[in-house]
């Protein structure tokens, strides 16, 4: 039987990567069900700093939004997951460890399942209280390896970091190739290193579309044994965002997954 790949994101990239719209509380409720009538995602972004702030400057309260879009998937089953940045919480400046602590726990209380966590230096050290702050306070702590290339960001580098993120604790892995320019052949490799040091880990690939290798690279994670492929939906896909779901759903059910 072909693996089934699931199709993940949406909601944060989709509209923050697409010039900061956000939408209204009542919006975002209103589009939740024709997302889980669709039947392909598997999980669904909740939240993040960026547009946590355009929340606050609409005049509505994040918590609140938080916990109104997150109980319709929570009820259909599906999962759903926030953008962390390691040292900086959901900000763009540090944070004290224990309101990263205590973010943990109230996020898990307003409906948010996992938390990925990145540092965009690739410094796993500052990770090690995301993953151990997220799994205390009941989230599936995952972890990413921001995607760069250069003769230095080799595959072996990623799974070196990848390596050491497991052992610190990290129970999923997201490729978090944020610009796009992870070369898809490499991609692929990655997911299968990543596999073949832990086969039960799952892992993501996340690509932004940037100069158009997401697509593809979406293929290869698939094939090298991803779980999940991050997606857009038009018309707020492409360009600085995603890759098209129906471009991406399309691809793999050819391909015969």
């Amino acid at each position: 039987m072909a693996k089934e790949i699931g199709l993940g994101l949406i909601y944060r990239d989709m509209w923050q990567s697409s010039g900061k719209y956000m939408p209204r509380v009542d919006q975002l409720v209103r589009v939740a069900t024709p997302i889980i009538d669709m039947g392909c995602f598997k999980r669904v972004e909740t939240n993040g700093g960026g547009f946590e702030q355009i929340n606050l400057l609409y005049g509505e309260n994040p918590n609140t939004s938080v916990r109104k879009w997150t109980k319709p998937f929570n009820d259909a089953g599906i999962q759903t997951h926030m953008l962390e940045r390691g040292l900086n919480g959901i900000r763009m400046y540090p944070v004290p460890k224990d309101v990263r602590r205590l973010m943990f726990a109230v996020k898990k209380k307003q409906g948010t399942d996992i938390s990925r966590s990145f540092d965009g230096l690739n410094d796993t050290r500052n990770l090690q209280l995301s993953i151990d702050y997220a799994k205390e306070g009941g989230m599936i702590a995952q972890a990413c390896l921001c995607i760069t290339h250069s003769k230095l960001h080799t595959v072996e580098y990623y799974l070196k970091m990848a390596e050491t993120l497991l052992e610190m604790g990290a129970e999923e892995i997201c490729i978090k190739d944020m610009a796009g320019i992870g070369r898809p052949a490499s991609m692929g490799k990655l997911v299968k290193g990543i596999k073949d040091i832990n086969k039960n880990v799952l892992v993501t690939y996340h690509g932004h579309s940037g100069p158009g290798f997401s697509v593809t690279s979406s293929l290869e994670a698939a094939r090298g044994g991803a779980d999940f492929i991050d997606v857009g939906m038009e018309p707020l896909s492409f360009g600085t965002g995603h890759a098209d779901l129906l471009t991406v759903h399309a691809m793999l059910k050819d391909a015969g997954f």
